[in-house]
């Protein structure tokens, strides 16, 4: 039986192992280090994992994580350029699936799949190592004999290749990029925020053009919910006929579609004014209560870099207010009390944000 045969063989051997064991494959082009999810099948495979993750139980479950490379010259360029496909494909797991870092288990291997090259393949169960699986096959072949029924050796002469170092731990991997002098792994926006509570301060430009100034904290207190508190305020006083003096809150809960900090999110907010503007001849200040009302909004949020990123917001509702109004000179009689209902936009953003990583 020579060599082409034990190929087959332990091709079909990994094929099966692989079906067994539920397995997800991302192809890479060569040395190429970031996931690129629009390569080749990977989208496909991407919404098949989707699927199969409904089942994944945190806690229980693990991924197995085999990163192939094959194409970068040595083994340490190699295993370098592994273990950061699989960080990178992992980053965007957990920022766009919920996983955490401990839901994987991870084998950088300095070499390529014998069958599809460079890829990563994600399992349910553990794949057995390529190369013991070869050396395994071989030594429980017989040897072939020649005519008169004594064994030979194969004519074939023999490549004495350079012994591979055995696959090592993520963690072994790490400290020796640590002391390489290679470019740090380069952070997309998809795997910012990826594994912290998040936590962002932001401006809303929109708010900042009708000279209002402002100042917001979003805080992530679920899984799915955050909770922003914008604080706008107008201290102007261009004259005695113009000023407009006003301080509102507006609270707002949140639901992310997928986690706080990224993508999409629908809001229920309320808000709390109080106003004292001078316009020409008259003067308008709230009553004893303040301006009320509620509404909600639909927002979206894109990452620019590992911590920055704008923010679209826009939100409909109900406010009221009663105020007074006033001759517009010192100690102005009041002229009439009024009630105003409103409904219509009560939100708009267009923010600019800067997103924290805190550990949970």
């Amino acid at each position: 039986m020579n060599k082409k045969i034990i190929s087959c063989l332990i091709t079909g051997f990994i094929l099966c192992s692989s079906l067994n064991a539920q397995t997800f494959v991302f192809h890479y082009p060569p040395c190429i280090q970031m996931f690129k999810a629009d390569y080749k099948s990977n989208r496909q495979t991407l919404q098949l994992l989707k699927k199969q993750l409904q089942t994944f139980s945190k806690g229980k479950d693990t991924l197995y994580v085999n990163g192939y490379s094959g194409e970068c010259g040595n083994d340490s360029r190699n295993r370098r350029t592994a273990f950061y496909r699989c960080n990178n494909l992992k980053g965007f797991l957990i920022n766009y699936y919920g996983l955490r870092e401990r839901d994987f288990k991870t084998v950088n291997i300095p070499h390529n799949h014998p069958d599809l090259g460079d890829i990563i393949i994600i399992s349910y169960s553990p794949l057995p190592p390529l190369r013991q699986m070869e050396e395994d096959a071989s030594e429980s072949l017989p040897a072939e004999k020649d005519e008169k029924g004594q064994k030979t050796e194969e004519t074939t002469p023999v490549v004495v290749e350079k012994e591979t170092e055995p696959v090592r731990e993520e963690q072994e991997i790490k400290e020796e990029i640590q002391q390489a002098e290679q470019p740090a792994l380069t952070v997309t926006p998809e795997t910012a925020s990826s594994s912290g509570r998040y936590l962002a301060v932001k401006t809303n430009l929109a708010a900042w053009a009708g000279t209002i100034m402002n100042v917001a904290a979003d805080v992530q207190v679920s899984e799915h919910f955050s909770v922003e508190l914008p604080v706008l305020w107008c201290p102007w006083y261009v004259s005695d006929k113009h000023a407009v003096k006003t301080f509102t809150i507006q609270p707002e809960a949140r639901y992310w579609l997928s986690r706080p900090g990224t993508g999409h999110f629908f809001g229920v907010h309320a808000h709390v004014g109080w106003f004292n503007v001078k316009w020409n001849r008259d003067r308008y200040q709230d009553t004893s209560r303040p301006l009320l009302g509620a509404g909600i909004s639909y927002g979206y949020l894109l990452p620019f870099n590992e911590h920055w990123a704008g923010e679209f917001t826009l939100g409909a509702g109900y406010a009221n207010m009663k105020y007074n109004t006033y001759y517009n000179i010192d100690n102005g009689a009041r002229i009439d009390t009024r009630t105003k209902n409103y409904w219509g936009i009560t939100r708009v953003g267009l923010s600019v944000v800067y997103r924290f990583n805190l550990k949970k």
